[in-house]
């Protein structure tokens, strides 16, 4: 079954946090490093989540952009390679995980929509020469730029979802709304939108709505395990246990969330949990 296929399924689900276990595994820093340093438990991590049940994996290349990294082609072939021998012959999805660049776009800042647009092409072609199955554009608030991310990738020849990230009043940290967001992704390529990151399930829960109702493609939902926590040790961690999270996104799911994981905070046990509460 392709993704294009699999999106139409009444469930389909991501795996979570990825930056936040390698941290729990003492590696920290640009997580997409990690490819090199560390590719055990980046494949460990891959792992985990398949075992738990996750659908999709997602590849450690977020931030592997050539102006972060003058190896960025070796990062994220390493990535994919790893995420291939995570999976086995199993029937999971690997996605190439584009994340936010890090750059102000013009008039923000001095980046052109077309160097923008070059940054995200040549990460994506890299990702779909090594056999990604599709491409996952997340965590972005800028509207140019979730513009500029979605021609760049479209261009591929992979499908294509895209999530935001937005505050409790509906808009992002640049002011995109939901409507926003729904025009720029308004594409043939793309199969998915959605929202992730920012906060726990219960606060995207309204979001939800508003997004169902301004769009016919499948919704995804990455929220965060809640909010962060630091406890008496000074560890960090995040406020909402596996079967409070499992619970909540139970709650999206009836509510019309076909496509659902988890981002920073999340652990296997979070998706595992969320995967046997949707059975």
């Amino acid at each position: 079954m392709t993704i294009l296929e699999a999106v139409k399924k009444e469930r389909l689900v991501f795996d979570g946090g990825m930056g936040t276990e390698l941290y729990k595994r003492g590696i920290k820093g640009d997580t997409a490093l990690a490819n090199l340093t560390a590719p055990e438990a980046v494949e460990e991590i891959h792992r985990a989540y398949i075992s738990a049940g996750a659908d999709i994996i997602t590849a450690n290349t977020f931030g592997a952009y050539k102006h972060k990294h003058d190896n960025a082609a070796e990062i994220i072939k390493t990535a994919i390679k790893i995420a291939k021998k995570a999976c086995d012959n199993s029937k999971t999805y690997i996605a190439m995980d584009l994340g936010a660049t890090g750059l102000m776009l013009e008039p923000y800042g001095d980046i052109s929509h077309e160097e923008c647009r070059d940054v995200y092409a040549t990460a994506a072609r890299t990702g779909a020469e090594c056999g990604a199955d599709f491409i996952l554009i997340e965590t972005i608030m800028d509207i140019n730029e979730l513009k500029a991310a979605v021609e760049a990738t479209a261009e591929i020849g992979l499908p294509v979802m895209a999530t935001m990230s937005f505050n409790e009043n509906g808009r992002t940290m640049y002011g995109a709304s939901i409507s926003d967001m729904v025009a720029a992704l308004n594409h043939p390529r793309v199969i998915a939108v959605g929202m992730n990151c920012g906060f726990g399930p219960s606060a995207y829960m309204p979001l939800v709505e508003t997004l169902l109702s301004a769009t016919d493609k499948p919704i995804i939902l990455q929220p965060n395990a809640g909010l962060p926590t630091v406890d008496a040790d000074g560890i960090p961690g995040y406020d909402l246990d596996p079967e409070t999270f499992a619970g909540l996104m139970r709650q999206a799911k009836e509510k019309g969330v076909t496509i659902m994981g988890g981002c920073c905070g999340t652990t296997p046990a979070h998706i595992s949990a969320m995967v046997r509460g949707l059975l």
